[in-house]
């Protein structure tokens, strides 16, 4: 009878140290839940700074952050990424202050409208990318590229084509005041370029280099010569005036009297 209370004892005193061990394992994990879920791991202020088409909220939404949401679940690396995804946003920098967290970013300018589909147009940047699509009407005035077939429009997608190349790269260079009287470049097959200026002027710009150095001397020469015949035109003449960039370093103009 001894050997069977001894051996009841240390049953007993057995169940009790794995009681006493699950009791404080439960505790443990009560507690780390508590911290996991505590107000001082949360989102409390969200600082977003270089936007200027994007609003702030716009911002957040594409970042999908929100005061109150548990800062593992939102590393800044992950944050990074969403933001990355949206077109207009070309470069992003996060990082985390305590609760606080610190977005920066750098948008993307719009350079030209593209002709696609009826009355609407692609808003693409200097590279080609599609930035977003609407109405001619609708936002601010950019000059509109045409000759340029687009079967389909994805978002943040480059367009590849050579002829919308070099008309984004006559564009680039362009500067004011010549890009706010520049309405459309026409784009043909054969990558020639011509210009529609506002008041009915039109300008044959031909084929550009395909060096990229002479095309952008060919550009910065031409547009040059170009804006100081443009200052010499007369109003009453803008609407039958055509002029000639096809031959480097000359600019002819034929009724711009």
């Amino acid at each position: 009878m001894s050997e069977v209370r001894k051996v009841g004892a240390r049953t007993a005193r057995s169940s009790g140290r794995w009681g006493l061990a699950l009791a404080l394992l439960v505790l443990l994990c009560t507690c780390l839940f508590a911290a996991y879920r505590s107000a001082l791991f949360r989102l409390e202020r969200v600082q977003i700074a270089g936007n200027q088409r994007l609003s702030q909220a716009d911002v957040m939404a594409v970042a999908g952050v929100s005061p109150g949401a548990l800062r593992w679940e939102l590393t800044a690396d992950r944050v990074r990424e969403r933001l990355l995804a949206e077109p207009w946003i070309e470069s992003a920098t996060v990082t985390w202050n305590r609760n606080a967290l610190l977005i920066n970013i750098t948008e993307r300018s719009p350079l030209a409208l593209l002709q696609y589909s009826g009355r609407f147009y692609l808003v693409l940047d200097a590279e080609g990318r599609i930035l977003e699509q609407r109405m001619l009407e609708e936002g601010e005035r950019l000059p509109v590229v045409s000759g340029v077939k687009v079967d389909r429009a994805l978002r943040g997608e480059v367009i590849d084509d050579l002829g919308l190349r070099d008309a984004l790269t006559l564009l680039w260079w362009t500067g004011d005041p010549l890009l706010e009287q520049l309405s459309e470049v026409h784009v043909r097959e054969d990558r020639y370029l011509r210009l529609y200026l506002t008041g009915g002027t039109t300008v044959e710009v031909g084929v550009l280099p395909d060096d990229a150095a002479q095309r952008e001397r060919h550009i910065q020469t031409q547009l040059k010569g170009l804006l100081d015949h443009l200052d010499r035109v007369p109003a009453t003449a803008r609407a039958t005036c055509q002029i000639d960039l096809r031959v480097f370093g000359k600019v002819l103009g034929l009724q711009c009297q």
